[in-house]
């Protein structure tokens, strides 16, 4: 069946081919590398009229603007602050803003991750418990008992499979739970666990749905998702729920493309960079480079009153008697490089940190420019060659990183019970210091819903290409997902995580990037020593995967939209924010990606409340068959 010509097409075309002109123009003006942070000076009327904005500082005043409108409208809070509480200044007396509004703090309701929750939940019960009763079957046909060469679909149930794990495994399970902790607490691990064990039959709902109304393109590929099955199972159900459809499918499709194009994309070739760059270019921190210089003497006089309390041996000690029988070994150990670099001359300083950026940028177009081309390569090729490269890669990466955890966890196997119980104590405190069991919830199915993509129907437009007999088979396959990389993977980062105290190290104090408190995490342990390579290839592998998995998901949004005929448009456009991505920082774009992702939820599970009749029809007559054939 040919795909419908959008009537929308070829405005949408123009404003395509205006981001590339308006970005292609910023990165040419915006060659330079960037200098360290210096104060401002005071402008005159000259130079007060001139635009010398950087393209990070358009994106951030464009971009913020537009997350603060969705944010609105897709994420109020809907206990209308009810957990909130004023925020005091020093004096203990509520701040104000500019204003004159009392500032509140404290946690919220997003009614979109609520309702993602509250969805996967509902699922769960509707179909009767199946990502539990069906688990062994969905490993049977993954491992291909079930499949027929003949069987309708573009790619294996394997390879459909790794296809959406490789959009899921990877950053979320490495960054996201290590800021999952380090921002909710141990607790939010649990609420993590638990988003992913409904979620798993969210993503059988979705992916039975995806089968079920795909549909044959002209050159013989298949298209599905949400956007379909969102237009057509609704219209099937009566026309006027159709319009109700149609409108969902469309606003799916555009949160879809934006979502791809940010965190499927910028964030993941940014990351990967950051990976890279930690592990093969960067220097080592300047006050470490400073102490190597420095005798005992002189180190000796920086040890902290704290530091000298807990290198004390017999409390009858003064802490001068404890600094002067300390040998230097024991010194440089518990000297920390930051110490060291605060008694730097701030010139020096600053001196170090021009350094690193100009050597950063500069490393960065050559990496960017790679991986652009590398990533095309694959993308150009659609899902047969996506799906041929993912079951290669996701594999063998979650192999290597699996290993990792396994070496530092069974190192360590004295400390799990406690960290455990840890995990199931801090998830129901009330008072927790992570924003109360409110905050920590939250936080928690946030993170959830970035590491399984469980019930935004992201996963399902891959699982639609893939070879099945019988929609619910393929719903089986798709459940697996968030038991692998929410359960499994996620717990053993976690279990890292906590057995180091990377979340509450003070050097991680300011730190956002969750990549690096991973590293540093695995830093603390046996493996320390050569792992954090290691983790930093696999950092690139898990970004690059999750990188070509999106890419098809946003082209068949954009298909949907406009028309295949015209989707190496989107694919061009993808290319060049892989190199957009790992050239600038992102954090609005970043922040306007993860709020595009998490909205793909609404459309997903609202219409898809409509359809689940026909989905437990299916299941239904698919467990029948099974019965009748002995299996």
């Amino acid at each position: 069946m040919q795909v419908e010509t959008r009537p929308f097409r070829f405005a949408g075309l123009g404003l395509l081919f205006a981001v590339l002109l308006i970005c292609g123009t910023s990165v040419a003006q915006d060659e330079a590398p960037p200098e360290a942070p210096a104060k401002p000076a005071v402008s005159t009327d000259a130079d007060a009229s001139t635009d010398d904005r950087t393209l990070q500082d358009r994106f951030n005043e464009i971009i913020s603007e537009v997350n603060t409108y969705i944010e609105t409208v897709m994420f109020f809070d809907i206990s209308f602050g009810a957990f909130k509480s004023p925020k005091l200044d020093e004096a203990g007396q509520p701040e104000k803003d500019e204003d004159d509004k009392v500032v509140l703090k404290g946690p919220g309701l997003p009614f979109t991750v609520v309702f993602l929750a509250a969805g996967a939940v509902f699922f769960t019960f509707w179909y009767g418990w199946i990502n539990i009763r069906g688990f062994f079957h969905a490993i049977a046909v993954v491992r291909g008992k079930y499949t027929k060469e003949d069987d309708p679909g573009d790619v294996t149930p394997f390879r459909a499979l790794t296809s959406a794990l490789s959009a899921t495994v990877g950053l979320g399970n490495i960054a996201g739970v290590a800021i999952a902790v380090k921002m909710g607490g141990p607790g939010a691990i649990f609420w993590m666990m638990f988003l992913g064990f409904f979620g798993m039959t969210a993503k059988f709902h979705e992916s039975t749905l995806a089968q079920m109304f795909r549909r044959q393109n002209p050159d013989g590929t298949v298209s599905g998702g949400p956007m379909y099955y969102l237009d057509q199972g609704l219209k099937s159900i009566h026309p006027v729920l159709g319009v109700l459809g149609k409108l969902l499918a469309i606003v799916f499709a555009i949160f879809c493309m934006a979502g791809a194009l940010g965190g499927g994309n910028m964030f993941q070739a940014n990351q990967a960079y950051e990976g890279f760059h930690a592990a093969f270019v960067a220097d080592k921190p300047l006050g470490e480079q400073v102490m190597k210089d420095m005798d005992l003497d002189q180190l000796r006089p920086l040890l902290t009153d704290e530091q000298l309390t807990d290198a004390r041996k017999d409390d009858a000690q003064s802490l001068d008697q404890v600094r002067a029988g300390l040998g230097e070994p024991q010194v440089r150990a518990i000297l920390t490089p930051v110490q060291i670099e605060a008694t730097l001359p701030a010139a020096q300083v600053e001196a170090d940190q021009a350094k690193r950026a100009t050597t950063k940028y500069r490393v960065s177009l050559g990496f960017g420019l790679l991986l652009a081309v590398i990533v095309g390569m694959v993308v150009i090729g659609g899902i047969t060659r996506i799906g041929a490269a993912t079951s290669k890669i996701v594999p063998t990466m979650c192999l290597l990183y699996v290993c990792g955890c396994l070496v530092v966890i069974l190192g360590n196997l004295d400390q799990l019970p406690g960290h455990v119980a840890l995990i199931f104590t801090e998830a129901f405190q009330w008072d927790s210091a992570y924003g109360g069991l409110i905050g920590v919830m939250i936080m928690g199915f946030k993170r959830a819903a970035f590491s399984s993509e469980a019930g935004l129907g992201s996963s399902a437009i891959a699982h639609s290409a893939a070879k099945a007999s019988h929609p619910a088979r393929e719903g089986f396959v798709a459940s697996l997902e968030p038991f692998i990389d929410t359960i499994i993977i996620c717990f053993m980062t976690a279990m890292v995580v906590l057995i180091t105290d990377a979340y509450i190290a003070p050097e991680l104090a300011n730190e956002t990037n969750g990549t690096a408190v991973t590293m540093y995490a695995f830093e603390q342990t046996s493996v320390g020593g050569w792992f954090p390579t290691v983790l930093s290839i696999s950092v690139v592998l898990f970004a690059f995967s999750t990188m070509i998995s999106w890419c098809y998901y946003g082209e068949r949004a954009f298909g949907y939209l406009f028309s295949l005929r015209f989707v190496v448009i989107f694919r061009l456009l993808f290319v060049f924010c892989v190199f957009i991505g790992s050239v600038t920082s992102l954090d609005p774009i970043l922040g306007f990606s993860d709020l595009m992702i998490l909205s793909m939820a609404f459309p997903n599970i609202l219409g898809g409340i409509f359809l689940v009749g026909m989905v437990k029809k299916s299941l239904k007559g698919y467990l029948a068959e099974l019965k009748t054939q002995g299996s």
